[in-house]
Order: C-alpha cells, then structure tokens, then sequence
C-alpha cells in the first residue's frame, strides 16, 4: 500500500510544516492539519520577521540532530530529513492554563477587583445594548459577543464595569484601527477598522494574547507594555512594523505604526493601542527613492553601455520591487562619438545586457533574441512595441516561459513571481532601444499605484535613454562643429589673404558660396562685362581647362577652351545675360584644347556641362557682369547616349529573335509562354497562335512532362544556365529512313522576376548519330570481351593439363632418381650388362622428362606472353618503382641462367662497364621485375641461338650516362607512340638525378641479315619461318620487351652480322636515391623480394605490383633444393578438385611426400568433409578427422569453389566451424581480377595451375598453416 508522506503528517497531532531546502526558491511545501488549526501561527509564517528565521536554510545550517529553540510562547525542534527537507515542529504548547490567557483561567478576584467596581453599576447604553444600524458593525460585535470572555481576565461581558462598557463602546464607534490590550495576558480587543487591517487573522485572535496573536511582535511589545507599566507613563514612540497579511486570499506585506498608550488613572490594567496603516505611504517612498536612484545613476552614463549598466546598478537593491529583470538591447542608443555611420546589425535583433535574479546562461533567457521568432520572449516584445507601453504577463497566459517565473535565485520574499511586465525602453523620437524585463512584486496587488509608478519609471527611463542620446549626440554635433568651423578658419584666412579691403562683402560672399560648391563639385565663376575672369573655384578650372593665372587671362578667354561648334551659342548666350536676362544652356569644353576634335560627342574628348548664369546689375541697373555655376553632366548624357543605345540593341535583339536558326522563349513565372520566336514553332511543330494561348506542353512527349518540370527547378535554383535534352510528339526521319521522336536540345537560364529564358535547338541529327556511334563502341567492346573470353579459356584450357602433366613428369623423375640411387647398390654390380643397360635406360627416362618440362615450361611461356600483350593492349601494365643496386640484377640475371648455360656449354659473362663507377652509381630507383623480364628475353634467346655454334660466347655488359648515349651499329626501334613520363609520377618524385641505365646483350649466334632485322619487334613476328621449327617461340617476346622498354623511358636496338652474331642492347630511364635505412642488414636480394631465386617464368609472367599469373618453376633441378627444406613438415590436406586426372595425380604427388590427403569432387561434397574434420563444432565422426588446409578449385560443377569458399566463412561467422580454415585457390584462370575476385571470396591465397609441388608445399608453409 502506497501513502503519501503529506497524509502521514496531516494525521501527526503535532503542529508541524516542511521546507525543502534544494527547491530553488525555498518554500514551504507542506503545512500539516495540526498547525492549519492555529490560524495565527500559520499566518505569521508568511512573515519575513517570524518563524522564517529559524528555518530558512540560507540562514541557518540544518543539523542531522534534532534542534530545539523557543519562539513566542512555543517551544519548537527542527531536524534535517534524507539531506533535503527541513521538519519543523511544536515540541511544547503553553499549559491549559497559560495557552489561551484569557480563556482558560478562571478570573480571580484580584482580576476582578481590578475590572470592575462594586460602587459602580453596568451602564445601560452600551455597544452591547444599544440597536446597531451598521450590518458589518454589528457582525464584528457579535464576533465579540461569541469569544467566551469568562474564561479570559476580564470575565464574561454582563461583569464588565462601567468603564471597560464605556471604554469599548468608544473603541467599536472610533474609525481608527484600534485595539485595547488588556489584563495581565494582554488580552486583544479591537474594533471593525482593526480587524480589517488583521486580515486573516480575524477574528481568530479576538480575545488572544498578543503574543498568540502577533508572534512577530511578542519582544518589542512586551518591551513596550513592561516599560509603560512600570512608569505608569505613556512615553512610548509610535513604533513601525512591517507585516505580511493575507487580505481576500492573497499574502501582501503591509507597513503600519502602533501607538502604545497605558491606560493610566482609570481602574482598567491594559493598554490603547491606535494602529495607522501607512502602507501606501512607504512604497510610495521606497518607489520613489527607487526612481531617484535611477534617474541619479543614470544621468551620469555618457554612452550606452554605461547606461545600461547603470540601470542594472540603480535597481538591484530594490528586491521587493524588482525580485526579477531582465534588460535586452535592440541596437545601440547611438553610434559612437567618433562615427558617422548607420547603427550596425538588424533592429529585430535583441542582445542580453544582464538579467537580475536568474543564474547565468539561463535556458529561457538567450544571449540573442530574434524579435521576428515564434518564442514566447519575442512574441511579448513585440506586443509590447505595437502598444508602446508595458504590457503584464501571467504565468497561467503561457506567453513567457515557465521557467522565468520559478527558476530564480535567492531575493525579496523567496517566492516564485506571478506576473511579468514587459516594457520597451523609448529615446526622444520614439525609437525602441530595448527591452526591460521586470518580475512584479509578489505580495503587492497590480493595482492603480503600481501601474502610475510603473509608468513613471517607464517614461524616466525613456527621458535618461534620450538624454544619453542627446549627449552623445551633441558631444558628435559639437565635434562636427569644431571640424567645421576649423574648415571655415583655414578657407576664411585663405580668401582674406587675396582680397582687397573694398571686396570684402563679395569675399564674403564668394567664402560662403565656396563651401557649397566644394561639397557638390559645381564650378562657379564671375567674369565682368568686358569678358574678363574675375573669380572663379578650382572645380570651374578643372572643367574648363582654363589657365589660373588670372592676370595672364585675356578678354572671353572661355571660348579656347569651348568645342568650336558651340561658339555661336555661347556668343548668343552672352548677348542675352548682357541685356539683364538670365540664361541656362548646355556647353561642351574640350579635354584637350590644343587637339583639333572632329565633334563626336564622347567622353574622351569632351566635357558636358550645364551653365546657370545671372547677370550682376550696378546700382543704376545697368549689367556689370556675370555670375555663372557650371554642373558636369557628362555622366548624364553618357547615360542618355546608352539608352539610346540600348533601344538600338533592343531593336536589333528583336530582330534577331526573328532570324535566328534557334527557337527562342520567354516563360512567365507560372510557366506559361511570354514570348517565342517563329524558329520555335517551327521546330516544335506546335500551331501558330497568340502567345496566351501556346501550349508547350502539347509538344511534348508525355513522359517528359515531369523531367521538364525537375529541370525547370533545377534552372531557378542553379545560377547559371542549365542545359537539358527532351524529345518532342514531333516525329524526325533520319538518313536510315527510320522515324524517331525529335530530340531537342534545350538551355534555360532562370531571373530574379521568376521568368526564364532559353533557346531549343534540334538536335535529332545529332543524336542519330551518337546512337549509331554508341552501338559501334559497343560492338567493338563486346568483341573485345569476347577476345578476352576467348584468351581466358585457352589459357585455362592449356594450364589445366599442364598441371597433371609437369607433376606426373615431376613423379617419374623423382621415381627415375629412386631408381638410380638403387641401381648403385651392390646387388646389381654382379651383373654388368644388366647394371648398364639400366643405367642407359634411366638416363634416356631422365632427359625425357627433362624434354616434357622444357615442353611444358614453353607452352606456359607462350600463354604467359599472351596474357602480358592483351594487359598492354588493355593499358593496365604499370611500372612499379623499387630502390636497390643495379649491379645486383646483372648477378640476379647470371643465377637464373647459369645451369642453363652450362648444360648447353655455353660461356655466359656478366660485367659493369665503367662508367657506373665513374658516375658513381650505387643505389636507385627502378622497376627490377621489368627490367629483368627484358634480360630473360634477351638472355632466353642468346643462349638458344648461340648453342648450337662452334664459338658459344654470351656476355652481358650494364653501363651508365646523364643523357641518352644511343651505341654506334645500333639500329633502335622508333617509338609509335608518345609516352607518359613516369619519372613524374609521386613514386618517383622524392628520388636524385635522372640518369639513363644501358644494357647489352651479346651472343656468338647465328646472327640475322638486314631483311631479319626489319621483322624484329613486331607482334607475332620472328626473323624467319625457319626460327619457329628450328628454335620454338611465339614471336612475342622482343615485342614485349620493347613495350616494357618503351615503357620505362627507354629504347631498344639490335646489332648484327649473319653466322658472326648479334648485340641487343636498350636502356631505360631512372633517377638516384638513398641506402633505405636496412641497406647494411640486408641485401639487395631481400629488398627485391629474391628476384635470383625466383624462376624466369615468374619473373615474365607476373606483375611486380599486381601479379597476373602464379609463376611455374622451371625444371625439378631448380626445386630440388626447395623440396628438402620443406619434406620434415607434413600436412593433411583436403584436395577440391573436379577433374578426377588432377586430383589424382595431386594426391598421388602429396602421399608422396607424407601428406595426408582427402578429395572432393566439388563443394557440397568439401563441405561434407569439413563436417567430418576438427574445423567443426560439431564433428560427425569421433575423433574428427586432421586438417590443415583446403585445395579449393575454382571452376567446378554443382557448387564452384568461389561459393564454397563464401559458405565456409559463413559457417565461421555463425560458429559452425570453431576457427578459420586455411582455403588456397586453385585455377588455371591466371587473370588478376580472377585472382582479387578469389581473394574477395574468402581464399587466403591463390595458386595458378601448372604448379609444382614443392611451390605448393612452401605456400602453405609461408601462409602458417599448421603441420604434424
């Protein structure tokens, strides 16, 4: 069952109310049933002198323990609760006999004998007698009648004496609050007047002790009394108080004086107490100090920002009337003192100048307002503007934010406001300059008085902005003043130093005239009647040209200067002003007056102005001279001779529009049509009609009615022009004799007015002709896929057999070697013969398969150079740079081909020339795989061709120069293409010096005659037909090389002579670079990732940055070696093959070796295996079968490995397989993108068919996989 804690309370007897100490106004939230029932107590916590500062949280710290303190006549505890709320409670009434003074005691006879008199008897007449006219009279004294008086002093009404009748009588008819303390409790009676001043505590304290019924004022007026008892002498002051009383249900604070009079000589023990309520009288006095303060702090701001602060000084103070203000500026009173300009910013925008009474950053109160928003703030602002003045606002209206109302520090009374004033800050003309913000006073009413001073304030306020502005603004006027008058100083001092005495009054006159014509650039001047320049401003000479010597000038001197056509009317001109007339007129001067001008009326050449001119007039009225302003007017008339110009291009535009070979228009902003010329009809086909009634959408195809209206939207949001293509209903016939829609080509710009203008071209023919050239480009693609379909297929369909045949050719080796070892044995050497003939045999076997592997390795050398020509074809060959030791790659090169040279007995030499030394080459940046691929080649065929000559000589020589140093007898390939330099690209940027890096290649061969030369380098092309029968070859490898050569910023050439031999010889480009940082813990080998140990097929058939192919070794001889270092590690291996002939042999090849081998058609059956392994989580089969790696075909039927593999990963990501399994692709597709294609499948590596063993074994041990 859930209680609340108020009801727990409310059943406490014990009088008790809670404060919580973490509201942000502190209050009292709950006053329990207990305490209600003392209603003079529970008013007198609403005063500021009573309870509140025994409980108020920011006076006192509240104790964890229990605190007992004693307040009038009760004894109180306070205890601190959960750290938040504050228990306040009564521990200890006053005794029966002592709570209620005058109720509880029996009146002794002492008492009596002190209230009434056995010589005198109760008068008749009294207020108890007597008929009472007035209802609320009568009402309070029957509130009297009904206080049981026996059980107070006095004793019941029917024992008052005559004095104590008289004494109350006086009391009930005195208009004055009143009230009489009498006996020894001071028992409390008063008249009507009285109990309004008491609020709600009438009647509740009628007959009360006054300490009962005023806790507040228990120690002064016991003071009081106890003082005029003792003397017996009304010598007490009227005294003040400040009291909180709740009048029609609402607490007010209330000011009044209480007179103290004992009643002295009659036999009536107590005291006359007169109470003035001077409430009106003291916020009268506090509001008006209040305004004082303001209007003295406020009048000593001298600019704006003082003014506000001052503000915000002046009142802060004030709690009680100002609990709450907030002070927005709209923009700055005035500008600076120092500045001339407009007021900066938006008027509509509000700044915070400081807020009373909240925290800072406050959520309701923003540091920037915009007045034109939908907040609350804003809104009441601008009310308050429209009305001009202070507008309220409360919290029930829900204009302003909650939070202004409650969220508020600690000031005044503590409580939360209930009304806001918004009142706009008005200077002298009745410009907003701001906003104030003011909380009203929570426990006044906003009554007439509060409204009157709140107005007072306002307009104060106003008057102290305005005199601020008016400060400010007399300080700038003053320093205008000064600026001026300095100005007129000088020009004054100027002019009285050329004028006579006598000319003083026109000197005057003219200093007068000057500075307005200075201001407005006017020319003024005065010539006399013989035609001579008196006067004149340097803005008259400017125009003019005139010299400013006057005494130099002669008579109409004005007419060198004026364009010679407009000398006659300048003459008449004069003739009229010499008659005593007025004239106007338009005059010409020349720019250049000792230039002849052929009268064209431009700028360049001449000076408009307009010429006003009054005749001076002597005192007997006859003309003395001339007093004239001349005005320039060029702009004007430059501005009249464009116009004029502009109507004349208008005229021609509109001409054009009707010539034009394009249609033109012009939409209004609802799309309709403004204008089209003829073109448009004609190509839009659409009836010609008045332009109300056209109708683009007519035209149009149905379907690009909609992309019509997006790009219309695009065109009014782009700046610039759009342009689109649409087709039209309109049919077009095309050179075919096909008819298609009419395609228009169609360029929009959008204007400010929402119009837009554009033109329409057709553009059908155009458009059939990028038809017919898209479906050619996309014939030649779709051939070109198919050629790569085409070379993809052949490459896998010649690799697939590869591979079952170089391992069955490794197996018999590996079989023919065993059976050599055992042919040494000592059981056979009994038998010579037998032993020779075996020996024979195994010998021929050998060089068998030594021939099958050379077969082997040259049909995958020609599918390798296929794949390489279609990547050149296909622009996707790169050049990868790498810093090493270009001497490394002559001995790399001399590795690769020392076994073959010498089983073919030939003598292979490698050497730097040099000139390496000599430039002091050491490290650089190069590409090493391109690089070796051109020697493999040239080293490939030097060897073949120079086996089989008497003389077998090869050597290889690498050699160095700054520039291109092209060897003599070399004939070089032209380049057929340009191109791109490399040397440019970020890779290469950070390296030293280009520098050209030579290489030749010279053999004892056969050498080739003039006619062979020319066929060198060329695709499929060898020197003769002969070449292919005697030496094999595809023709393909010295075009490549010249491709790679070309490539690298280099060129190669060939030398040779017939049956005497040949030099091939190129060079590629490269620049220096530094050791890298492991130069002097690793070799060059490391950093070329062991180009020596890595066969010519590798080096041929791969991409040094992205391999295409996965290289085949190149006979056993080189992977014998590599096969021992790797027989100690045994694997289990799951073979995924569809071919049953290759996964035959594989196994077979792997058991060989010690492998443990398992097979899978294809990938449903793989997955069933892996089921079976430790991969699983679930093994099928107990103990699960050993795994370390899977062989996953690609291409195969049912489920292909690519999908396998992506299955097999899922099985990992949802735990069916307990962790990764190692998967290595194996294909005979040899492409790149297949291999990434695998790679995003899941394949942790990749291996292409026809591979070895031994490379096969030391990829699964490079990768980690884990063995018995």
């Amino acid at each position: 069952m859930e209680v609340d804690i108020r009801q727990l309370y409310d059943s406490d007897p014990r009088p008790t109310f809670i404060v919580d100490c973490e509201a942000q106004t502190t209050t009292i939230c709950h006053v329990n049933t207990a305490l209600l029932a003392i209603p003079h107590i529970a008013s007198s916590l609403h005063s500021p002198s009573s309870l509140r500062d025994w409980w108020d949280p920011t006076s006192r710290v509240a104790a964890c323990h229990q605190e007992e303190f004693l307040h009038g006549r009760y004894r109180w505890a306070k205890f601190t609760a959960c750290k938040r709320w504050l228990i306040v409670t009564i521990v200890e009434q006053p005794a029966p006999n002592e709570e209620q003074p005058g109720r509880l005691q029996e009146p002794t006879q002492v008492a009596r004998g002190r209230l009434s008199s056995p010589h005198l008897q109760p008068v008749r007449d009294n207020i108890f007698t007597v008929k009472i006219q007035s209802p609320e009279l009568r009402e309070h004294v029957e509130n009297i009648r009904n206080v049981n008086w026996s059980k107070t002093s006095l004793g019941p009404i029917s024992s008052w004496n005559y004095e104590l009748n008289v004494l109350v009588t006086t009391l009930m008819l005195e208009t004055r609050p009143t009230a009489l303390f009498l006996g020894p409790e001071h028992t409390i009676l008063y008249n009507l007047a009285y109990a309004a001043v008491s609020g709600s505590r009438h009647p509740a304290i009628l007959g009360q002790s006054i300490i009962d019924a005023w806790p507040e004022l228990a120690d002064p007026v016991n003071a009081t009394m106890a003082r005029s008892e003792s003397t017996r002498f009304a010598d007490a002051p009227e005294e003040e108080y400040h009291f909180m009383v709740e009048r029609f249900g609402f607490v007010e604070e209330a000011f009044f004086k209480w007179s103290l009079v004992p009643l002295i000589g009659v036999k009536i023990d107590g005291m006359y107490s007169i109470v003035t309520e001077i409430t009106k009288q003291r916020l009268l006095e506090r509001r008006v100090d209040a305004l004082l303060r303001v209007s003295q702090m406020t009048s000593k701001a001298r600019n704006t920002k003082h003014f506000w602060q001052s503000l915000a000084d002046a009142i802060r103070p004030y709690e009680y009337d100002f609990p709450a203000a907030v002070l927005y500026s709209q923009c700055e009173l005035l500008d600076p003192i120092d500045s001339a300009s407009p007021p900066k910013g938006p008027l509509n925008e509000c700044t915070l100048e400081w807020s009373i009474g909240y925290k800072p950053n406050h959520p309701a109160i923003p540091p920037h307002l915009d007045l034109d928003s939908d907040l609350g703030l804003a809104r009441a602002m601008r009310d308050s503007a429209r009305g001009g003045t202070a507008l309220s606002y409360q919290e029930e209206e829900g204009v302003l934010p909650s939070s202004l109302y409650h969220d508020l520090e600690q000031r005044a009374f503590g409580d939360s406001l209930r009304c806001f004033l918004v009142a706009p800050v008005r200077t002298y003309d009745e410009t907003i300059v701001g906003y104030l913000l003011i909380g009203l006073n929570t426990r006044r009413p906003y009554d007439n008085e509060y409204k009157a001073w709140i107005k007072v304030f306002s307009n104060l306020l106003g008057a102290s902005a305005a005199s601020v502005a008016l400060h400010e603004e007399e300080i700038r006027k003053r320093k205008r003043q000064e600026a001026q008058a300095e100005r007129d100083r000088a020009a004054l001092n100027a002019e009285v130093a050329n004028l006579t005495q006598e000319a003083s009054h026109v000197a005057e006159k003219l200093r007068n005239f000057h500075d307005i014509a200075d201001e407005v650039g006017l020319g003024y001047f005065e010539i006399d009647i013989n035609g001579i320049l008196l006067h004149a401003n340097e803005t008259y000479f400017t125009q003019t040209g005139q010299q400013r010597d006057l005494l130099k000038v002669p008579p109409f001197a004005y007419k060198e200067y004026v364009f010679e056509g407009d000398i006659p009317m300048m003459d008449n001109q004069w003739k009229i002003l010499a008659s005593g007339e007025p004239a106007t007129f338009e005059v010409r001067w020349k720019k250049q007056p000792e230039k002849h001008c052929d009268g064209e009326e431009t700028i360049d050449n001449y000076l408009w102005t307009l010429s006003a001119c009054v005749p001076i007039k002597g005192v007997n009225g006859t003309v003395t001279g001339v007093f004239g302003c001349n005005t320039d007017i060029s702009a004007q008339k430059e501005a009249t001779k464009a116009v004029l110009m502009r109507s004349e291009a208008e005229r021609r535009l509109a001409s054009f529009t009707e010539l034009a070979p394009v249609g033109l228009y012009h939409l209004n902003p609802d799309l309709t049509m403004k204008y089209c010329n003829d073109q448009w009809f004609h190509i839009t086909d659409h009836p010609k009609v008045p332009m109300d009634q056209v109708d683009w959408r007519n035209i149009v195809d149905e379907d690009m009615i909609d992309r019509c209206y997006h790009d219309v939207e695009v065109t009014k949001r782009k700046q610039g022009p759009h342009t689109f293509t649409i087709h039209l209903k309109k049919k077009w016939t095309g050179p075919d004799g096909i008819q298609t829609p009419t395609w228009i080509l169609v360029s929009a710009t959008a204007y400010t007015d929402g119009t837009i203008m554009g033109t329409m071209t057709d553009v059908s023919q155009m458009a059939w002709a990028e038809a017919i050239q898209k479906n050619r480009v996309e014939e030649a693609l779709e051939s070109k896929r198919q050629q790569e379909n085409f070379i993809d297929m052949t490459s896998h369909e010649m690799r697939n057999p590869l591979s079952a045949m170089v391992q069955c050719a490794d197996s018999i080796y590996s079989s023919l070697n065993d059976m050599k070892a055992l042919a040494r044995k000592e059981a056979l050497t009994f038998q010579p013969t037998i032993h020779s003939q075996l020996k024979e045999l195994i010998s021929n076997s050998l060089d068998a398969v030594e021939t099958i592997q050379a077969c082997a390795t040259h049909q995958k050398r020609i599918v390798d150079d296929i794949l390489t020509l279609s990547k050149l074809d296909s622009k996707l060959l790169v050049i990868s740079p790498m810093v090493l030791q270009p001497s490394v790659l002559l001995q790399d090169a001399y590795k690769m081909f020392k076994d073959e040279a010498n089983k073919a007995k030939v003598s292979l030499e490698v050497r730097c020339d040099p000139s390496i030394k000599d430039l002091n080459i050491d490290w650089a940046i190069l590409d090493p795989s391109r690089v070796l691929q051109v020697l493999i080649n040239l080293l490939t065929n030097a060897i073949k061709f120079t086996q089989s000559q008497e003389v077998r000589e090869v050597e290889v020589v690498m050699g160095a120069s700054r520039e291109v140093q092209q060897m003599r007898d070399i004939e070089y390939v032209p380049q057929e293409a340009v191109r791109k330099n490399f040397l440019t690209q970020a890779e290469w940027d950070h390296a030293g010096e280009v520098f050209y890096l030579n290489f030749a290649v010279k053999d004892t061969g056969c050498g080739l005659s003039p006619e062979h030369k020319a066929k060198l380098f060329l695709r499929f092309s060898q020197a003769t037909p002969k070449t292919h029968v005697q030496y094999g070859g595809s023709g393909l490898g010295l075009f490549i090389s010249r491709e790679l050569t070309e490539m690298q910023g280099g060129s190669i050439g060939v030398s040779s002579i017939h049956n005497v031999g040949s030099t091939f010889t190129f060079y590629i480009k490269s620049r220096r670079a530094k050791a890298p940082e492991s130069a002097l813990a690793a070799t060059v080998l490391d950093s070329t990732g062991d180009l020596s140990t890595r066969t010519k097929a590798q080096i041929i058939g791969e991409d040094s940055k992205n391999p295409d192919v996965v290289p085949l070794a190149a006979t056993p001889l080189e992977e014998q070696g590599r096969a021992k270092e790797i027989e100690s590690c045994k694997y289990n291996i799951l073979i995924v093959e569809d071919n049953l002939i290759n996964q035959r042999v594989l196994s077979a090849q792997l058991k060989k070796l010690g492998h443990t081998t398992y097979v899978a058609n294809h990938g449903f059956e793989a997955l069933s295996q892996l089921s079976r392994t430790v991969f699983s989580a679930s093994p099928s089969e107990s103990p699960p079968l050993p795994l370390s790696v899977v062989l996953m075909d690609v291409e195969m039927p049912v489920m292909d490995g690519l999908t396998c593999t992506r299955r097999i990963r899922d099985m990992e990501q949802n735990g069916e397989l307990s962790r990764h399994v190692p998967i290595i692709a194996v294909s005979a597709n040899a492409r790149k993108e297949q291999i990434d294609m695998a790679k995003e499948a899941g394949v942790d590596e990749a291996i292409c068919k026809p591979f070895r063993i031994p490379e096969l074994v030391g990829l699964m041990r490079g990768m980690g996989v884990r063995g018995e």
